[in-house]
């Protein structure tokens, strides 16, 4: 699962490489300070996979929150499939390939040059890394014990405990998935890209699949993925609007409203 989730990255910032056509009016540019944005995407990517390493000791021994609400519950007898492993494949595939793509390559496509085009790949990664790390926190905080656990839904009666299994809330997949697609979407927007709409629609419909894929594959309860898909969004579109503002175009246009003051003989003017 480690391997899956650093090839996710990994190929999520190797498709900004390829050869792109000029544009025929420049997008929008969008303020960023290399010195700050690549240490804070590494550093979040190293603290989520060094998270990784060390579960079995931040991971708890016991569930914290053991018992699903009547909601959790009958979700899952609705939506669970008798022979789990399909969904979870599934849920991998959409996940760490099918989402990070869908991401990545209309940015690529879209973007005027070849540095506009890596640059985009980092904000997308940053966010993505970002909402990996606080999904660790909080499910290392929280402690609940995921479905197929709680249910005895596997093949071997005596199936050892895994570290893994007390961090169902909330789904890291689905979490994942979302915050593709939104810093996606975001970034495109922020760009004035004419396919966002697209990357803003196939991301979340992608995302949506991971989400029921992992109800399906009995990895989590339906509050665990509603969960990660509004967390993961939120972040996805919080990352790159904060950090990454539209640059001003020329001088009468600038990324945040300001206020002028100009003398005049007898008084003052104020512009917005």
């Amino acid at each position: 699962m480690l391997a899956a989730r650093a090839a996710a990255l990994a190929l999520a910032a190797s498709f900004a490489a390829a050869p792109l056509p000029a544009a025929a009016e420049p997008h929008h540019a969008l303020r960023y300070d290399l010195a700050v944005d690549v240490p804070l995407t590494i550093g979040a990517g190293a603290l989520y996979f060094g998270s990784e390493l060390v579960k079995p000791r931040l991971a708890a021994e016991e569930c914290r929150w053991c018992d699903p609400p009547g909601l959790d519950r009958d979700a899952r007898e609705l939506l669970v499939w008798s022979n789990t492993d399909p969904a979870r494949v599934t849920s991998d595939v959409l996940a760490f390939v099918a989402a990070p793509a869908a991401a990545l390559v209309p940015l690529a496509v879209a973007a005027d040059t070849r540095d506009d085009a890596l640059l985009d790949a980092l904000f997308v990664v940053e966010a993505v890394a970002i909402a990996a790390d606080l999904n660790q926190l909080v499910k290392f905080a929280v402690g609940r014990e995921r479905p197929f656990v709680h249910f005895g839904n596997y093949a071997d009666p005596d199936r050892p405990a895994d570290a893994d299994d007390n961090l169902s809330f909330y789904s890291g997949h689905t979490s994942m998935a979302f915050s593709f697609a939104a810093a996606a979407g975001t970034v495109a927007n922020l760009r004035g890209y004419k396919s966002a709409p697209w990357v803003w629609g196939v991301g979340t419909a992608l995302a949506s699949g991971v989400a029921y894929f992992r109800v399906a594959a009995d990895r989590h309860y339906l509050t665990d993925v509603l969960t990660g898909a509004v967390i993961g969004a939120a972040v996805g579109v919080a990352v790159p609007r904060l950090l990454h503002p539209r640059e001003p175009k020329d001088s009468g246009e600038t990324g945040d409203a300001r206020v002028t003051f100009v003398p005049l003989p007898i008084g003052l003017r104020v512009t917005f």
